[in-house]
């Protein structure tokens, strides 16, 4: 019982720290056509299709997560979005035919817009959504990405 009880700390514990990454928040771009919203984007829906929820929350400022309630909370709409991102991530028709970085953005926005097209029949139009943090740094918007 009591090495069930370490192991299960552990858990917990690894699973806090997993949380607790930040990596993807405060985004040092120069302006709001910098490339790395793009690579971020990319990494963000990767995380969607692999259903990668510690890559996920490393997206989710620090606030949405304090207290245990509120990072089930992100974890299960993160989960859902990844989910629904499964119609994309799935099709194997699906293909990306352009990615570029909107140039009609407010300076406090940055916008990634991604055209694809799953065969002959259904054209996507996607993206994602940053936004300039008194940080002075760049956030992804989860819920429009």
């Amino acid at each position: 019982m009591k090495s069930q009880l370490i192991a299960l700390s552990s858990i917990i514990f690894l699973s806090t720290a997993a949380f607790a990454d930040e990596s993807n928040v405060n985004l040092p771009a120069k302006d709001n056509q910098d490339p790395l919203f793009i690579k971020k984007c990319e990494e963000f829906r990767q995380a969607k299709a692999d259903k990668d929820i510690d890559t996920l929350m490393s997206f989710v400022p620090k606030h949405f997560k304090d207290t245990e309630d509120e990072k089930k909370r992100a974890i299960a709409y993160l989960s859902k979005e990844a989910e629904k991102f499964q119609e994309y991530a799935q099709d194997p028709n699906f293909e990306i035919t352009s990615i570029k970085i909107s140039t009609k953005a407010p300076k406090k926005n940055a916008s990634v817009r991604i055209e694809a097209k799953s065969g002959d029949k259904r054209s996507y139009s996607t993206g994602c959504a940053f936004e300039k943090t008194k940080a002075d740094g760049w956030i992804i918007i989860v819920a429009s990405s």
